[in-house]
């Protein structure tokens, strides 16, 4: 299982997040225990290399 840190603007923010979906201008992480966040920015790069998605806000 691949369990993924989000940061944004290079600030974890998130951890253990499961599912990244971009809604409109929205991007709404869920993590492993169901529970949901919503940022503003543009995903810049996706690394499962290093567990790591960064927003830029």
């Amino acid at each position: 299982m691949c369990n993924l840190n989000l940061y944004l603007n290079d600030q974890l923010v998130m951890e253990d997040v499961m599912l990244v979906e971009k809604r409109g201008d929205k991007i709404i992480a869920t993590d492993l225990f169901g529970e949901s966040k919503e940022f503003q920015g543009e995903i810049v790069k996706i690394d499962l290399n290093n567990n790591m998605v960064l927003i830029r806000g």
